[in-house]
């Protein structure tokens, strides 16, 4: 996989308290191989997203340190990466406190973040029931930098 995929955007929230996490990844190019990937890594096709529990055992994981969220799969390699102060701080505490996040991917849909929540998850359930919709619960870890051994 490509670490850096360009035109994918990302957007946290948090609905009743829990962090939900979408990326609108756009069709064709990058952005199919991207949903080949994490298909195959346990995202499934969901029918909606109010409502729906979304599936565990996700075989990838978000990475967040002091300058970037990465998405990585069980090689270590980064599938997607946004800039940490982009992250909602809401959304980065409860997804800390939780160890993960419900992650939402749609193929062509509109994340801006001037969208309100319920807008956005409106637009999730429309591309959900066209199939355009891959989710599940996926970890995540914060690497925290350590000071250096010296003997």
């Amino acid at each position: 996989m490509n670490d850096a995929l360009v035109g994918v955007g990302v957007r946290t929230v948090t609905l009743g308290g829990l962090p939900l996490l979408v990326a609108a990844v756009p069709s064709g190019g990058a952005g199919g191989v991207l949903l080949d990937h994490v298909a195959d890594r346990g995202l499934v096709v969901l029918p909606g997203v109010t409502g729906v529990e979304l599936p565990r055992g996700a075989r990838l994981g978000f990475v967040v340190d002091r300058t970037a969220l990465r998405l990585v799969d069980e090689q270590d390699a980064t599938l997607l990466r946004a800039p940490r102060e982009g992250l909602d701080a809401t959304w980065l505490d409860a997804a800390l406190r939780l160890r993960g996040t419900m992650t939402v991917l749609g193929r062509d849909v509109e994340v801006d973040a001037e969208l309100d929540v319920a807008t956005l998850v409106a637009r999730l359930d429309a591309a959900a029931g066209d199939g355009r919709v891959l989710g599940a619960i996926v970890g995540l870890l914060e690497e925290r930098p350590t000071l250096p051994l010296f003997l």
